[in-house]
């Protein structure tokens, strides 16, 4: 029997994230060469495996936790070590934290014994630049061969993207050609500590996502309730959405939020808006920003092979085709097969500009309103019905182009699959919004079309 290769799951790692770099290991805090467990930058794994060890062998994993907005911490035993009997005397505190060009690592082994403790800790490390579809289909990519960097350092560069591990103070083992090691000899007295850092970076010119310059321009509100928990959820929620922000590099002041970890770490054009839409309540500069992003890349031709059409928004942007090992989907760089984010982007302009979105900001913006209306009088309704539909002429695009986008996800009653063209009820819903509003805005700055 064919084995059959599976998306890997995600509900037992632990992620740091500030975009477009993020970091998937295990509870113990473990970075394995399994899964989609590694760190990823811009659709790339840059790191495939970081595992720490006390002379050669694992501290037992015992509690982890979230450490500020972007990092996570992990604590573990080392219990063949310190002073002998029940009570355990040298633990290993390892804190993980994501930047947007890399992860930093700060590994802290804490001694309460009374005796000296002498060990060695060692991080083996693994690069193999596995493409995020790759990784999704389940599939492995061959590790890439270590050069040796500056002191206490490794790199390695494949497809244009350097990624260069530094330690501090530590010894480079590059023998081990796939797996090089940091290492430090750790010499503690009674109740001493040792604290060994090493962080990783990322050189990727070609990326088509980057970190936006500044803080989020988005207000913060402060929120008083007698449930601190509703406290806590508010803050953690606009820390995550912080994790989320990006740009593109040639734009870096217009800032949208990617679609997800680890997957979707990227401009998506229903995500982005919907997520822009929710967020108008503090402040509309998120909104100008994703919607000047998909505004620049509005469809200007018929395109079958990418779903591009006149006035059509995209739907992801990727730095090469989105191949999906075993599946058949082959996915252009920008693919614009999405029945809803023409719409939704109409209806974000809409709302942005009932709160409070300056004049001068929605002019420019215009022409591709006019543009998008147009889509939605002509190309979305391919067979003049009245309803919108969609409808994958290539083969080997998206079977299902609204937001439940899997192949399998829209079926009869009895469990058959629904045969395209397909016409989603809400994306009619979509669509009447979308031509209110927009006659509306029309209307109000004097442009013609609203009656249409």
């Amino acid at each position: 029997m064919t084995e059959r290769q599976l998306q890997p799951l995600l509900h037992e790692l632990v992620g740091v994230v500030l975009a477009p770099t993020s970091a998937l290991g295990d509870r113990a805090g473990q970075i394995r060469p399994a899964g989609v467990q590694g760190v990823f930058h811009a659709d790339a794994r840059v790191l495939s495996r970081a595992e720490l060890r006390i002379d050669d062998r694992e501290p037992e994993a015992l509690a982890h936790g979230p450490d500020g907005p972007h990092g996570a911490r992990f604590v573990g035993l080392a219990r063949w070590l310190g002073d002998p009997g029940a009570d355990p005397t040298v633990r290993v505190e390892r804190t993980r934290r994501a930047g947007p060009h890399g992860v930093d690592e700060e590994i802290r082994v804490v001694s309460t014994a009374a005796v000296p403790v002498r060990a060695t800790v060692s991080v083996d490390l693994g690069c193999d630049l596995a493409p995020i579809e790759v990784v999704k289909s389940g599939g492995a990519a061959t590790p890439i061969e270590a050069r040796t960097g500056q002191p206490g350092g490794v790199r390695w560069v494949a497809d244009g993207i350097t990624v260069t591990v530094t330690g501090e103070g530590a010894r480079v083992d590059t023998g081990r050609a796939t797996a090089p090691r940091l290492s430090w000899p750790v010499d503690l007295g009674p109740g001493g500590i040792a604290t060994l850092r090493w962080r990783l970076r990322v050189d990727d010119p070609r990326a088509v996502v980057t970190a936006p310059t500044g803080e989020p321009n988005w207000s913060r509100p402060v929120v008083r309730a007698d449930d601190r928990r509703l406290v806590r959820l508010l803050d953690r929620s606009l820390d995550d959405l912080r994790g989320l922000r990006l740009a593109e590099p040639a734009s870096p002041a217009d800032v949208f939020l990617g679609a997800g970890v680890p997957w979707f770490l990227t401009l998506f054009g229903r995500d982005s808006l919907w997520a822009a839409r929710m967020m108008l309540p503090l402040g509309t500069e998120l909104a100008a920003g994703t919607l000047r992003v998909l505004a620049r890349r509005q469809g200007a031709r018929l395109d079958p092979a990418t779903g591009e059409a006149p006035g059509k928004i995209l739907h992801e942007l990727r730095r090469h085709e989105f191949a999906m090992l075993g599946e058949g989907l082959r996915l252009p760089p920008a693919y614009y097969g999405t029945v809803d984010a023409t719409m939704l982007w109409v209806a974000l302009l809409h709302d942005a500009w009932r709160w409070g979105l300056p004049a001068d900001q929605i002019e420019p913006l215009l022409p591709h309103l006019e543009s998008a209306l147009g889509w939605l009088d002509g190309h979305a309704d391919a067979d003049g019905d009245g309803l919108v539909e969609y409808v994958d002429t290539t083969g080997h695009g998206l079977t299902n182009q609204g937001w439940k986008d899997s192949g399998d996800a829209v079926r009869f009653r009895d469990g058959r699959l629904a045969a395209p063209p397909i016409v989603l009820a809400e994306v009619q819903g979509y669509a009447y919004q979308a031509a209110v509003g927009g006659a509306d805005l029309l209307d109000a700055l004097g442009r013609p079309g609203a009656a249409r």
